[in-house]
């Protein structure tokens, strides 16, 4: 396996940068106690949404996730010339096929499962069944073939899709194993979360009248995370994700990618807590063989020393961590680079290479 891995420290002071059920930032136990968390899909959301902000115009990362599928199919039959009736009609019908009706959104055409497909994808489901439709006078959706027309039609705004991956249950031939390899974040220390107790002004309250307009409390943390991104390169550029782009689209997609997972934050409370820090520290790698977390380096929490903050040992922690695995497993790396030392464009160039995928 090719990979090119990213093993990340980044430090968040007074946030809440993932929510559990209760509006309480997310925690987990690990190595005897707990740590501040935020969730793999949290942050993947974040670096989804930044790499399409980022290369908007190319398309390249072209992908949206929702249950109103059926419109998007309806108007990419529109686009072809199908009348709006039947277009409606058919784009409610291979929706139900992909992801089923729910029952109570029959007016809005919504699925029960949120479905995960690029513009180009869309356009090439709505072209087969056209053609269907000229060919028979009727659309009938069969398992394989709305894949063997994406495929056919090679489109190529599907990045994201190749790169986080997709499940379709009622047509397994939709589904893509994402390239993309996600932790959830950890903090390399204990963590109790704490409450901020809040109030706000009433600005028309009468003459007289006491108290607050509005009290209450938030919870929130402040945590050093460590976290790991990696990207499988030989799957990323297989038939069935983007072998059928140029090398030079590839090249892009890799870079934004690796760029995203750097500086993409949640954005939970961005407005009244502010979380945008990028990482303080990032050991780039790029090797053959197995994904490798180097979680296990703060398995015993990190102490403050004197003086000092968690960055400096957390740092001191995951080197030494990732120099001694190197030693005892006979760990190999093409590229072991680290930022800071290198600026964020040479740190993704020196990943990449000369030889871009």
């Amino acid at each position: 396996m090719n990979l090119i891995e990213l093993h990340i420290l980044q430090s968040f002071p007074v946030t809440c940068l993932n929510r559990d059920d209760v509006g309480a930032p997310k925690t987990a136990i690990f190595g005897g106690c707990t740590r501040a968390r935020v969730s793999s899909q949290c942050w993947k959301r974040a670096i989804r949404t930044y790499a399409k902000e980022k290369e908007h115009d190319k398309g390249l990362f072209g992908a949206d996730r929702g249950h109103f599928i059926a419109e998007r199919i309806a108007k990419a039959l529109k686009d072809l010339r199908v009348e709006d009736a039947k277009s409606g009609e058919i784009g409610e019908q291979l929706a139900t096929f992909l992801g089923k009706q729910n029952a109570k959104y029959k007016e809005g055409h919504k699925t029960d499962v949120a479905l995960f497909f690029s513009r180009g994808e869309i356009a090439a489901m709505a072209t087969a069944a056209k053609t269907q439709l000229d060919e028979n006078g009727k659309v009938e959706p069969k398992k394989g073939a709305l894949a063997k027309a994406i495929k056919e039609a090679q489109p190529k705004d599907m990045a994201d899709v190749a790169v986080f991956g997709r499940m379709v249950a009622t047509d397994p031939t939709l589904m893509v194993e994402g390239a993309g390899l996600f932790s959830h974040a950890l903090s390399t220390h204990a963590v109790a979360n704490e409450i901020d107790f809040f109030s706000a002004v009433d600005e028309m309250k009468q003459e007289g009248d006491e108290g607050a307009g509005h009290i209450g409390t938030l919870e929130f943390n402040s945590a050093c995370y460590y976290r790991y991104v990696g990207l499988n390169l030989d799957l990323l550029c297989d038939e069935s994700h983007l072998e059928h782009c140029s090398k030079e689209e590839r090249a892009t997609v890799i870079k934004t990618f690796l760029e995203a997972s750097i500086m993409a934050v949640p954005t939970a409370r961005k407005n009244s807590m502010f979380g945008f820090n990028p990482p303080v520290f990032v050991l780039g790698l790029r090797r053959e063989g197995q994904p490798l977390s180097l979680v296990n380096a703060f398995e015993k929490p990190v102490r403050i020393k004197s003086g000092s903050g968690y960055i400096d040992p957390s740092k001191e922690v995951l080197e030494n961590h990732w120099k001694s695995l190197k030693d005892t497993y006979s760990l190999e790396a093409t590229a072991e680079i680290c930022l800071p030392e290198k600026n964020l464009s040479d740190f993704i160039q020196g990943l990449m290479g000369d030889k871009h995928e």
